[in-house]
């Protein structure tokens, strides 16, 4: 089992055959748990036979029906396992070398983020991070990657959050992903952080050239004792880099950046301005 940690197809093998154990052992018919939960025993068949996606509530259901350990803080066998599942479905739909940031940018005391083309994922919103998905991907695949990108943003509000700049280029703000509407909820969501003492937003305006930004984005993640990180994406790949002296370089690449960024009174003034645009 523990090489298909990370594969969600075999991880719904196993849900379907511990459905399938813990009903013969209680000595039901596929007829008397589909009457017991409210469905079909079309459904209970196709769950043990791993042809349905498991859904949160039907793990709640059959750990409360079963009783399973935990059952009573949302703990039980069943939900464990489809945790699991979400898990390894997200991991495969990751951008390749983007599970590894995560790992870090959940440690990180200092977040500084420059973004050239979209909002940061830790400051989109559902609407605007579906959005960006490509088209013609499954629904599942669609709702894993932002049911994740919403999860990391808890990042922002733990407990000893990380310091946070970002620093958007003004032509984030007039790239309509998701249509006006979407556009409105993200800006709104931008303007919230406005007396965050622990997210800095920043616009770096069209009238001010800066040179430093024209590479594109990347993020810089520092650390308490771990050495500092670098990381940008390129052709659909993520990479992590570590090398001090290109941290260095970055670094100071991004207060050149952020030193013809508008301050934080006018980067907010300009984001209500954009957001009555939209609306």
């Amino acid at each position: 089992m523990a090489s298909d940690q990370q594969n969600p197809d075999a991880l719904r093998v196993h849900f379907g055959l511990e459905l399938r154990r813990t009903r013969q052992r209680t000595k039901l018919s596929q007829n008397e748990l589909a009457k017991a939960l409210g469905c079909t025993p079309q459904w209970i068949c196709q769950l043990e036979k791993a042809d349905k996606t498991v859904s949160e509530q039907t793990a709640l259901d059959l750990d409360t029906y079963f009783k399973t350990d935990g059952w009573d803080r949302d703990e039980g066998h069943f939900h464990r396992i489809y945790q699991t599942i979400r898990r390894a479905g997200r991991h495969r739909v990751l951008l390749p070398g983007f599970d590894a940031y995560l790992r870090h940018e959940s440690r990180a005391i200092g977040i500084r983020s420059f973004a050239a083309q979209v909002v940061p994922g830790l400051l989109q919103t559902e609407g605007y991070a579906r959005g960006l998905m490509m088209p013609g991907e499954s629904v599942e695949t669609l709702d894993a990657r932002v049911a994740g990108r919403m999860e990391r943003q808890a990042t922002l509000t733990r407990q000893n959050p990380p310091m946070t700049i970002f620093v958007l280029d003004e032509s984030v703000l007039y790239r309509p992903v998701g249509g006006p509407k979407v556009m409105v909820e993200q800006l709104d969501h931008l303007i919230g952080f406005e007396s965050s003492l622990n997210v800095d937003v920043r616009v770096l305006p069209y009238g001010r050239v800066a040179p430093a930004g024209l590479e594109g984005g990347f993020i810089l993640l520092n650390f308490e004792q771990e050495a500092d990180l670098m990381y940008i994406e390129a052709a659909g790949v993520g990479q992590l880099i570590e090398s001090k002296s290109t941290m260095f370089k970055a670094g100071v690449r991004f207060s050149l950046v952020m030193g013809e960024a508008l301050s934080r009174t006018e980067t907010f003034q300009l984001l209500s301005r954009t957001r009555e645009e939209y609306a």
